[in-house]
């Protein structure tokens, strides 16, 4: 993991195979990252989006290969927490999935919901294989507590 803290803030990125171990593991980094710069009450928002975002890049842009890498990068800067993740696969129709009416009873699909509640700010690349997302410090979200 590349880290580093300056005057505007703190940040880090690591690469991780398509993996759900290493990405519990990138998730947790991500916590004690947060804790250890009193940001605990962002703690569950930044972990939720990761995990979620891990999660899908994992098996929808990856489709599980273990071969296949995934990128995050996580800034702080005075206002914004920006989380960013990217995998390897071919991207999705992201323009037509954000318009669509998700079904509660579909097995997929609720990660744009769940997106949409933690994050104030979403952003697809054209070929829809990296989302970034943006977290207001200035907003507090849950207990503080990780």
């Amino acid at each position: 993991m590349n880290s580093s803290r300056g005057h505007s803030g703190i940040s880090f990125q690591q690469t991780i195979s398509s993996c759900s171990v290493e990405a519990e593991s990138l998730c947790l980094k991500i916590r004690e990252v947060l804790q250890e710069n009193d940001l605990s009450p962002f703690c569950f928002p930044v972990e939720l989006l990761a995990r979620e975002g891990l999660a899908n890049a994992a098996a929808h842009g990856n489709r599980n290969d273990p071969a296949k890498s995934i990128a995050l990068h996580l800034s702080v800067g005075r206002e914004w927490i920006h989380l960013q993740i990217a995998d390897e696969g071919p991207g999705f129709a992201w323009r037509k999935m954000v318009q669509r009416k998700i079904d509660p009873r579909w097995a997929s699909g609720r990660g744009l919901q769940l997106y949409a509640i933690y994050a104030d700010r979403i952003q697809f690349n054209r070929r829809g294989n990296r989302i970034s997302f943006w977290i207001r410090k200035n907003k507090q979200t849950g207990n503080g507590d990780c």
